[in-house]
């Protein structure tokens, strides 16, 4: 069941949701929140092939959007994350999605990673992998507002620990290739 914003109210009044650092209830749609951009990105440097069987890191340039934000081209990708954190209960995950607005320019805010799962232990920020895939430039700035999190109540509460790979997330995150391997090997 996805929550309706009468629930959602209801959650973050009583602290059953918690949204970080400031939380203002007009973000919150009829079937879910709002998102802000975060004060950065990742921008993969070039020439690099990704073995995902690999320990190698990748690597990424990080710049600042606070000041001036950051022109988007046309068919480049970069990573994003949210300005705000959220911690859930083990019977609510998210899921992230692009606004209406933001896709109608042809900006994905994310490829395939839309669910939402590991932040009933702590709060923690999403990263967002942000493609122009339209014809225009894209200025993207510190709280622009770009995405939605819908939210879904299970059926019973997720019994897994969280993922170490992205534990303590805040801020935009790079690919953890390591602690994926690893943990597919389990």
């Amino acid at each position: 069941m996805i929550l309706s914003d009468k629930t959602i109210k209801e959650y973050i009044a009583t602290g059953k949701i918690t949204i970080f650092p400031e939380f203002d209830l007009a973000n919150v749609r009829p079937a879910g929140i709002r998102l802000h951009l975060g004060d950065e990105i990742l921008i993969p440097i070039d020439g690099q092939t990704v073995d995902l069987d690999s320990n190698k890191d990748i690597k990424f340039e990080r710049v600042s959007i606070i000041n001036n934000g950051f022109t988007l081209k046309p068919g480049q990708f970069v990573l994003g994350t949210t300005f705000e954190r959220f911690q859930v209960p083990r019977n609510i995950v998210g899921h992230v999605d692009g606004r209406s607005t933001v896709a109608r320019i042809g900006l994905a805010i994310h490829c395939t990673s839309g669910i939402i799962d590991g932040n009933f232990e702590e709060a923690r920020s999403i990263v967002l992998e942000l493609k122009n895939q339209g014809p225009f430039d894209v200025v993207l700035r510190h709280k622009t507002a770009l995405a939605m999190l819908s939210l879904t109540q299970l059926s019973s509460e997720i019994q897994q620990a969280a993922q170490e790979q992205y534990k303590g997330q805040q801020g935009a995150v790079a690919p953890n290739l390591q602690l994926q391997k690893n943990s597919l090997m389990r």
